[in-house]
Parts: structure tokens; sequence; C-alpha cells
């Protein structure tokens, strides 16, 4: 019996970076295709995401993921992306915009590789090892690739 699959809303907190209803949407629609996608490439059967009935992910500029970075992680500085296990995904719009113009990338897939990136968190996936990078890494590109096949 499969499990119902999170509902997920993206919602934009930011003001550094303009950002449509339609974009929002897209990256539910996107995020939506990516689940189970995601959920297949558990690193274990029963992760936080698969028991998740709501993900959030929230659009922030840099200065509120360093501080949440601070208060939670006692790291300084601005980060690309936040997961926290009870589904809340956080994402800085700023940082993507960067690392979109360093990696010639479209500014909307950079942020829609984060989304995935938080997923595969949740999904129990760990990128403090060089082993488990590259193993995110190549998860997260394979998603990206079959999800998100347009730019704008």
């Amino acid at each position: 019996m499969l499990l119902p699959l999170p509902e997920i809303t993206v919602y934009n907190h930011q003001e550094a970076i303009l950002m449509s209803d339609e974009l929002l949407e897209l990256f539910e629609a996107a995020a939506v295709v990516a689940l189970p996608r995601v959920l297949e490439a558990a690193r274990v059967p029963r992760s936080v995401l698969a028991s998740l009935n709501e993900l959030e992910v929230s659009l922030v500029d840099d200065a509120t993921i360093a501080d949440v970075h601070m208060r939670f992680m006692d790291i300084p500085g601005a980060t690309d992306v936040i997961t926290f296990d009870h589904g809340e995904i956080l994402i800085s719009v700023e940082t993507a915009r960067a690392q979109a113009e360093e990696f010639a990338n479209g500014y909307e897939r950079e942020v829609m590789l984060y989304i995935i990136h938080g997923l595969l968190h949740l999904a129990g996936h760990e990128d403090a090892t060089t082993e488990g990078q590259g193993q995110m890494n190549a998860l997260q590109s394979s998603i990206l690739d079959q999800v998100w096949t347009s730019e704008l």
C-alpha cells in the first residue's frame, strides 16, 4: 500500500529577488513530481520524508538564512539550504542566484536543485562526507533533469 505524499507549499519570505506566483506554483509542481523519485532513493525505508503530511519550502534572503544557520547549527554565515526534520526547507535565493551565475546554471533551476537537495536530506541522505556528497550530487542532478526540463 502506497502512503499518501506530503503536500508541498513554497512560500516567498524575501524581497531581494522578485518571484511571481506562477514561479512558486512551478516549484511546487516540480517538487510534487520529484517526491516519488526522492522516496524511491531514500537511504532508510521509513525516512522522515515518508512520515510527513506536509512540507514547507521557505525562500528567504541571505540575512535570514545566516541567522537560522547560527541559531540552530552554530555556524556563522549564509548557506544555500537548511532542512528541518519537521518538514521545513529554507532556501537562500541570494545564494541560489550567486551559485547559478558561478556554475552557469539558470537561477530557477538552481532553486529547484536546492528543493530536491532538501527533500533528499529528509529522505535520510547526508552530505557531510565526500562519499555522501557525491551520492547526493548524483541523485539530485538526476532527479532535477527529470523534473525541471525547461528554463523560464
